[in-house]
């Protein structure tokens, strides 16, 4: 019988008053690090993390700042750059310098002390944006940050340094923690928030409280809030709507907490050993289009990076081999401001990246999203991914039957991914941005209207025929995403040969309306009636309307929105209106080029 996070759960709480007699090193690699610095020093993991973050070190004695002007701006015009920039370098300096000291740096003391006192001096570890939490994602990993600063220098800080660490973190985390845990909007909620906060809070706990009774307090109301976690912000097929990259977030440090109770309880905990867990650990590489590229469905972008010892420790405790073709070269390990990943960059991590392998067909009902892979006849890898889903999914985009083409390591049909992060972008405004609306998606307007919000506009898979004849394919009914009751279906086939072919088909029960059809693209476009040529760097798509006839594509050059988002390229639209009809159909066929020399 397979082990469910439930049996998982249950047995870790009955083992917790072990704890109190447990004598197991917190994290044991740490301990055995201290012994041959030198050798962890030239570790080539040591030296990849170390050459990411040098320019971190210069102007290391300017240290950040968080200023009241920026703080308020997000109240002002819901600005969070201008705050969050100095917020995280800030953090990020400490945690390049805490590297070094570690390492034998013994000049970077004062600046370390310097930067962690700064961080005690700031009014609030919250974000501006989430000034309504008495702890957020960021005060919370803060925290940790700064405990496991302690654990690593240990009595190289001051001893006033680290009492003050301690009085911060009882002050701002801990007391509310405990006594209004059952308050916190993210407690027990169905999305990354809380795998964050709660497996951030615990493993402070772990690390720096004295009174067993307070840990094992802590850790019960943690438990509590993060089975929670893994039973429902991931589906029952491991995949989780957020989409990749809050994935890796909402585990990074559930990972963490959980190695730091298997070590502490000499094996005896183990988090990561259900069976979920395996699918949950295999989700990501089924959403692999080649290389750092990933479907960018909801707030997700088109490309990914991963912490490779929150990877390899995944593959390690799971089994799920997948996992590993995410750190296959020539993907670049993620390098971000947290010192609790660095840490681990480098000794769980030996840095070593496999070859790639080449994505094959992939399925997860429970998400609505499959991936099917193909070649030309000249061996160009295609991989197409199309979505279902609905309308009111963790950090939702309205993209029910969104589709992706992938060739050679490009985008050529895209899913534009994530918009810019303000205070609109998570307020009523939200679907005003086309980034999040099905405007900027490869999906139809009925009547002009875009696709609704809420749970109720959804699709379905259907057929899903990974090989059929001369071709692949797969379907989906969308007809459910538009807010027009005369729609009795529509119908989206995406079928797969050394070409690829876009069928849909629309059916309204009493009266014609209009359909317009779109795809978006990041690359340059040429149209020539029924015919648009994509040019990407490495290959061409060829578009052609096969059905109906005397009907064009017309262009448009997304440029404002793109800028309002601060998006380094500008989305191109390609538009087709079909003729009315209570039953209408287009048919279009793509076909790869290849770039002449």
């Amino acid at each position: 019988m397979s082990i469910t996070i439930s049996d998982v759960f249950s047995q870790t709480i009955e083992q917790l008053p072990r704890l109190r007699f447990a004598n197991g090193a917190i994290i044991p690699e740490l301990e055995q690090a201290r012994t041959a610095i030198e050798a962890l020093r030239i570790a080539p993991q040591t030296q990849a993390v170390l050459a990411q973050t040098q320019h971190l070190m210069e102007d290391i004695e300017q240290i950040p700042q968080t200023s009241y002007t920026f703080y308020r701006l997000f109240l002002r015009n819901g600005d969070r750059d201008n705050y969050q920039t100095p917020y995280f370098l800030k953090r990020a300096r400490l945690a390049a310098a805490t590297l070094r000291l570690f390492l034998g740096q013994t000049e970077l003391k004062d600046c370390v002390q310097d930067y962690v006192w700064s961080i005690c001096e700031e009014s609030s570890w919250v974000l501006p944006a989430h000034e309504t939490y008495i702890i957020d994602l960021f005060s919370a990993e803060t925290a940790y940050v700064l405990a496991e600063t302690l654990l690593m220098l240990g009595e190289t800080l001051d001893a006033e340094i680290r009492h003050r660490v301690r009085e911060e973190i009882e002050r701002r985390v801990f007391d509310p923690y405990l006594r209004y845990h059952h308050l916190h909007k993210w407690y027990k909620e169905h999305h990354n928030w809380n795998g964050v906060c709660n497996s951030s809070i615990a493993a402070t706990f772990l690390l720096l409280e004295p009174e067993p009774e307070r840990v094992e307090q802590a850790l019960k109301i943690a438990l509590a809030g993060l089975q929670a976690f893994l039973e429902t912000a991931f589906e029952e097929d491991g995949s989780s709507t957020e989409g990749v990259a809050y994935w890796h977030y909402g585990l990074i440090n559930f990972v963490t907490l959980a190695e730091m109770l298997r070590a502490r309880s000499n094996g005896a905990i183990d988090l990561l050993a259900s069976e979920k867990m395996r699918r949950i650990a295999a989700y990501p590489a089924r959403m692999q289009l080649s290389g750092s590229w990933f479907a960018s469905f909801s707030d997700c972008d088109e490309t990914v990076a991963f912490h490779p010892s929150i990877i390899t420790r995944l593959v390690q405790r799971t089994g799920e081999q997948s996992l590993l073709n995410l750190l296959a070269r020539p993907a670049q390990p993620e390098s971000d401001w947290r010192l609790t990943m660095m840490v681990r960059d480098i000794l769980w991590w030996n840095g070593s990246q496999p070859e790639a392998s080449a994505p094959t067909d992939a399925c997860l009902p429970d998400a609505g999203v499959v991936r099917l892979a193909t070649r030309t006849e000249q061996g160009t890898p295609i991989v197409v991914a199309l979505k279902a889903g609905h309308n009111a999914e963790n950090h939702n985009q309205n993209d029910v039957g969104s589709f992706i083409v992938h060739v050679a390591g490009e985008n050529l049909l895209t899913d534009p991914g994530r918009g810019l992060y303000s205070r609109a972008y998570f307020g009523p405004q939200r679907y005003e941005n086309i980034f999040t609306n099905s405007y900027g998606h490869s999906l139809p307007r009925i009547d002009g209207c875009l696709q609704g919000v809420g749970r109720e506009f959804a699709g379905t898979l259907l057929e899903i025929a990974p090989e059929q004849e001369e071709y692949k394919q797969a379907a989906v009914e969308f007809g459910r995403a538009y807010p027009c009751a005369d729609l009795a279906s529509a119908e989206r086939r995406l079928l797969l040969s050394s070409d690829i072919w876009l069928h849909d088909r629309f059916v309204f029960l009493e009266t014609p309306h209009e359909v317009e059809e779109a795809l978006v693209t990041w690359c340059e476009c040429t149209v020539d009636g029924a015919i648009a040529l994509i040019q990407g760097q490495h290959h061409d798509l060829c578009l052609t309307i096969e059905q109906p006839q005397g009907v064009s594509f017309a262009l448009e050059q997304v440029e404002e929105q793109c800028r309002a988002n601060k998006k380094h390229g500008v989305l191109k639209r390609l538009s087709i209106v079909l003729p009315l009809a209570i039953e209408v159909e287009v048919k279009i066929r793509m076909e790869v080029l290849e770039k002449s020399e």
